[in-house]
């Protein structure tokens, strides 16, 4: 369904899956519910309709194969000053958008460390920030505690709570970032004045980066992507 109907310009979507991995080694092609966890991204981008094109920005022979092996060729290989532990993912992107070149009004970033987002995250994320003009759109979650359990821990051991606020807290979880290339690369972060949540149930908006939160994903995993759809909208309440 790439590009199919979507109605908000030209969107380019990036999935940055470098070799290295300091947290989980080998993770982006590390086996999740029958499929290397990068497939689920890419996965994901087959189900959107607004990615007019998929670019797999890696040096990793792994990731290459599996992208091509589902119609994903890499268009060239992430060259090695932009592939280490170092690496900026903004340096990344300008790397896309310079070696592609055309106009591109939004770049997507789609970790492959968040394999539970859904097309529907990446379509409503871009869709926000069009009708809204906004300059980049952040996915969120909730926190998975009330916020009244949440404080400081003192140097000396003390626990101070902090004062609630107005809104309920959320966090990035790194699942969809939607920007406009010419603010991105001015800016250099999806982050500023300006940007807009687009809010994702914690489930959806896992993030992998220790061989536990792959233990917690995999049990995620049927209840968002699997046989048990909507079970975790009963442990919520």
């Amino acid at each position: 369904m790439i590009g199919q109907g979507a109605n908000v310009g030209r969107v380019l979507g990036i999935v940055p899956a470098r070799a290295g991995s300091q947290g989980l080694p080998g993770k982006n092609t590390r086996g999740l519910a029958g499929q290397p966890m990068v497939a689920w991204t890419l996965e994901a981008c087959r189900e959107a309709t607004v990615l007019d094109q998929i670019v797999v920005s890696t040096d990793d022979e792994a990731v290459i194969e599996i992208a091509t092996g589902m119609g994903f060729p890499p268009p060239f290989r992430r060259p090695d000053h932009l592939s280490g532990p170092e690496a900026s993912v903004i340096d990344a992107i300008e790397h896309a958008l310079a070696t592609l070149g055309g106009r591109w009004d939004y770049v997507v970033l789609l970790q492959p460390t968040s394999p539970l987002r859904l097309g529907s995250d990446i379509d409503g994320a871009v869709r926000l920030c069009h009708q809204t003009g906004a300059p980049s759109v952040i996915g969120v979650s909730p926190v998975l505690k009330p916020q009244t359990f949440y404080g400081r821990l003192k140097s000396d051991g003390a626990f101070r709570a902090s004062p609630p606020e107005p809104d309920e807290p959320v966090v990035i979880n790194g699942a969809v970032y939607v920007g406009r290339p010419e603010v991105l690369q001015k800016r250099r972060t999806f982050q500023g004045d300006g940007v807009l949540g687009w809010s994702m149930p914690p489930e959806r908006g896992w993030d992998v980066d220790t061989a536990f939160d792959f233990m917690v994903c995999e049990a995620l995993w049927p209840h968002v992507r699997g046989e048990a759809p909507g079970a975790l909208d009963s442990i919520r309440r």
